[in-house]
């Protein structure tokens, strides 16, 4: 069976400076991910932070968590992701 595009929708806060902001990730499970993310705040467009996973052996919620805890740690530094 193909492996299927998954997709996240969240909104994260950041801890300094509280700042609110959601997110759509999407991604495709496999040996190597291929992810994105649309972050908005309040409506706007803010960033599109994208990447990949190589060798990847994570399933599931495990692959999920640290897809999610990596896009919040692009939110919470700021890293492409206008003011």
């Amino acid at each position: 069976m193909a492996n299927r595009s998954k997709s996240i929708q969240d909104i994260y806060t950041r801890k300094v400076g509280g700042e609110t902001f959601q997110y759509d990730l999407t991604y495709m499970p496999g040996a190597t991910v291929e992810w994105n993310a649309r972050v908005y705040q309040n409506g706007d467009l803010k960033g599109t932070p994208s990447g990949s996973v190589s060798h990847n052996v994570m399933t599931g919620k495990a692959l999920a968590q640290f897809l999610i805890s990596y896009v919040e740690g692009v939110i919470e530094r700021g890293i492409g992701i206008d003011e």
